[in-house]
């Protein structure tokens, strides 16, 4: 994909909660960083949800760079948009074929 570059408009970075099993149960050490690139980030509607607090809800589908064959469902994902917006989520689907995810904030 040769003129990919032209469309990226973002920073990813895909982790996953690294730990281990001890007596006490699973205890979380850290997180292991999965995916590292440049990508596509393209944001669907957003909407205000009111439970007891006030949040938004969304999700953003992102066409990655490189390769996302190891990033799994529930993985952390952070966007750092171009435009200075931090996005925060969780992956919701892997596509491996072209090299998206989905997102959800």
């Amino acid at each position: 994909m040769p003129h990919f570059k032209y469309f990226a408009n973002a920073s990813l970075s895909v982790s996953r909660p690294a730990g281990e099993r001890t007596p006490r149960g699973y205890e979380q050490t850290g997180a292991d960083t999965v995916l590292q690139c440049r990508a596509d980030a393209q944001e669907s509607g957003r909407s205000l949800e009111r439970a007891q607090q006030l949040y938004e809800t969304g999700d953003v589908l992102v066409f990655c760079q490189k390769d996302v064959v190891r990033v799994e469902p529930g993985d952390i994902a952070q966007i750092d948009m171009d435009d200075g917006r931090q996005l925060d989520g969780s992956v919701e689907e892997v596509m491996p074929l072209d090299r998206s995810i989905l997102i959800s904030l």
